[in-house]
């Protein structure tokens, strides 16, 4: 099925795009005193506006826009939608997916970060730019815990909408399943409660697809116990290239033995100061050590050059100096969600690694896979919200770092074949990706199912008719009918 992209959505419907002195003189008076608007280029638009992670394949923005209120939020969503004004909602900065088509205004959310424990109720309510370390601190002061995922400063809820997965999702399942509710602003710049007893089916679909159907500027979820009195084992292993095929049949042997408790991040790199490429495994444990290095005992045959392990609090899975919080890298990514391990795919792809790191000096890539306990993920029926791969045991990223744009097509080419043979052999029957790592390329059968498509498609007429969020890998308005486009 063919649905109608971002960039023929724009020529189609002839939308105007907004210049500097239009954003003031639209959006200006109709702003609370302490909303902004920040105009490109300067010291303003670099210190005070969200910067992207990654600069490949941004969006081009005509200016920001900075809401102080919910109010202000849905006077932007009103005034934009009667101008055609493209825009897009920012809270961590973390989208990776292909937004060149994109020109338009960006509604930088950073003024919304409020983290606020209800005791009595076990719940947390957080705003829409409260990051995974703001909220990991608070947690942990309370002895409560979410399944964060592990990166510190991407978005606690644009996480939550496409799903919210980290190392605690074996034990306790996606982010999404925590979420109680949220306040969101919807296409009609209505600020509307979604629940499981308010606005039903919204809240069905934001739990997987939630980018497609309004701005959420609050969510509350509902908090478990810490585990382990919040300490957890953390390992870090290190082989030689020699070792990846022993490497790859090991992970495999996790496949149906994973304890909940633990999650596994295998990454394969390049040293180049040893010029060397290396294999990585990154294991926690949440729970006591001596368990944990049972777990841990078929990787330590495999002899690493270099180990180490340590009980740390939780908090310490969440490094201020974390790699993917430096803004305006050149990142080309691209994603396979697996059912299965397949060893010869993954030394397959380990060799075009091999060759890239040494056909191209400024090639940094890597492949990073992530690998959690499902036994949360699937204790939840998967027709209780829009995710679509709950049985997944395992998310990989191909992390193509690299600063020489004119290496883009050999890159791609390469990787697109590999993602092409990662879905073949990854058990699903054809491409399953987890939609905030996805590239943008895959197509709404990749993000959301063949099965929930229909069900969302009908939602996003309903609460989105004129495709007004339909710029992060959307559902399609008609997916019935585009067949025949």
């Amino acid at each position: 099925m063919v649905a109608f992209s971002a960039a023929l959505a724009q020529t189609v419907l002839g939308l105007a795009l907004a210049g500097p002195k239009n954003l003031t003189e639209l959006f200006g008076p109709s702003l609370s005193p302490n909303a902004q608007i920040i105009l490109p280029g300067g010291h303003k638009w670099a210190h005070e506006v969200r910067q992207r992670w990654s600069s490949y394949q941004a969006p081009t923005y005509t200016g920001a826009i900075k809401p102080a209120t919910v109010v202000d939020i849905q006077h932007i969503v009103k005034i934009a939608s009667q101008n055609n004004i493209p825009f897009l909602a920012t809270g961590g900065g973390h989208g990776i997916s292909d937004y060149r088509a994109f020109e338009g205004v960006a509604i930088d959310l950073s003024n919304f970060k409020a983290a606020q424990i209800d005791t009595s109720r076990k719940t947390v309510t957080v705003g829409a730019s409260t990051e995974f370390s703001q909220l990991s601190r608070i947690l942990y002061d309370a002895g409560k815990e979410l399944p964060l995922a592990s990166c510190p400063c991407v978005g606690v809820i644009g996480a939550t909408l496409g799903a919210g997965i980290g190392p605690l999702v074996g034990r306790r399942g996606l982010l999404l399943d925590a979420l109680e509710s949220v306040e969101i602003v919807t296409a009609s710049g209505e600020a509307v409660t979604a629940s499981s007893t308010e606005n039903v089916d919204l809240f069905w679909a934001i739990r997987g697809a939630g980018s497609s159907f309004g701005i959420v500027t609050s969510a509350t979820y509902r908090l478990y116990d810490i585990t382990n009195k919040g300490q957890v084992m953390v390992a870090d292993l290190i082989y030689p290239a020699p070792a990846n095929q022993s490497f790859f049949q090991t992970l495999q042997s996790y496949d149906n033995a994973l304890p909940s408790r633990m999650a596994l991040t295998g990454v394969a790199v390049y040293n180049r100061t040893i010029e060397m490429p290396l294999l990585v495994l990154h294991a926690v444990f949440f729970g006591p050590r001596e368990e944990g290095e049972k777990y841990l005992e078929p990787f330590q045959k495999l002899g690493p050059i270099a180990s180490n392990i340590a009980m740390v609090p939780q908090t310490a899975l969440f490094p201020a100096d974390h790699g993917a919080c430096l803004p305006n890298q050149r990142i080309n990514l691209y994603t396979v969600a697996l059912k299965k391990i397949h060893p010869p795919s993954f030394e397959s792809f380990y060799g075009h690694l091999v060759d890239m790191w040494h056909r191209y000096p400024d090639y940094e890539g890597r492949l990073l896979i992530e690998r959690y306990g499902k036994d949360g993920t699937t204790a939840v029926p998967s027709d209780s919200t829009a995710y679509p791969w709950r049985d997944a045991i395992a998310h990989i990223n191909m992390e193509n770092f690299y600063s020489n744009p004119t290496h883009d097509d050999a890159i791609n080419a390469v990787i697109v074949s590999s993602r092409a043979e990662f879905a073949r052999t990854g058990g699903f029957g054809s491409l399953a990706t987890y939609i905030n790592f996805a590239h943008g390329d895959e197509g709404p059968e990749a993000w959301f199912s063949a099965e929930k498509l229909p069900k969302l498609s009908t939602l996003k007429r309903q609460w989105d008719p004129k495709g007004l969020f339909s710029w992060h890998n959307p559902v399609p308005l008609d997916w019935a009918a585009s067949d025949d486009l």
